[in-house]
């Protein structure tokens, strides 16, 4: 209804204003197309500083200016570098609690569990029914009584104990998934697998990993993304 009634009024707008007056309705959108992004990440608002030419803070919030609290960081050039970046320790903890909260629950890194791990929980199995094999075989030649140890369905191997833990990473650079661990500073934290390749939670944080590296600034998966930005915008309607 505004929009339509604001098009409307928008020739009365410029014959009163002037041939170069624009439409109320678009003055807003025009504010915020006004802003640049990133090149590698389009989510990351660039807002120069008013003070300083040399300085801009990196953020998910497009509103100027900008909240310095929830801003990821602050760079003196762009694209970002880790020599001219300077990470906001508060942007981490949001980060990291987000990810604590949503990562599990991320399509993307689902799948990549199963695919990573189930393969392993096959060669897991197999290897502890061979083990399994293997103590029966040296209790019948020995004469050992059997135990509760091995004792059992020899068939049957409880696998949901075996797992490992699936890392969160970067996709600032190609993640091919597989055992290939990344490295250190591209991951963000690691999600405990159970022994069906499920992730069950159990977020723990990389310590070494970094916002921005030589290959670029901070790039999650589109679910993760979403849900830091929807974190971001939260933590900003308190402070208003």
């Amino acid at each position: 209804m505004f929009n339509t009634l604001a098009k409307r009024a928008g020739p009365v707008l410029r014959q009163s204003l002037g041939c170069n007056a624009y439409p109320i309705a678009s003055f807003s959108r025009m504010t915020i197309r006004g802003l640049k992004t990133l090149e590698q990440n389009k989510n990351i608002y660039i807002h120069p500083s008013p003070t300083n030419p040399q300085t801009y803070t990196l953020t998910y919030l497009p509103n100027s200016p900008p909240s310095q609290k929830l801003a990821i960081g602050t760079t003196t050039t762009i694209p970002p570098t880790p020599s001219t970046f300077t990470e906001n320790p508060h942007f981490r903890t949001l980060l990291m609690s987000t990810l604590s909260t949503h990562a599990a629950k991320d399509p993307d890194l689902i799948n990549e569990a199963y695919a990573t791990w189930g393969a392993a929980m096959g060669v897991k199995e197999s290897v502890a029914k061979g083990m399994k094999r293997d103590r029966k075989l040296h209790t019948e030649s020995t004469g050992t009584p059997t135990t509760s140890a091995t004792s059992g369905d020899d068939h049957k191997v409880d696998t949901t104990s075996i797992g490992g833990f699936h890392h969160v990473v970067d996709r600032r650079t190609p993640y091919y998934g597989g055992m290939r661990i990344p490295e250190s500073q591209d991951i963000l934290g690691s999600l405990q697998v159970d022994g069906n390749g499920k992730l069950v939670g159990g977020f723990v944080e990389c310590e070494s990993y970094r916002l921005v590296t030589a290959d670029g600034v901070l790039s999650l998966t589109e679910y993760l993304e979403q849900k830091v930005k929807e974190r971001v915008e939260e933590e900003e309607a308190k402070e208003k």
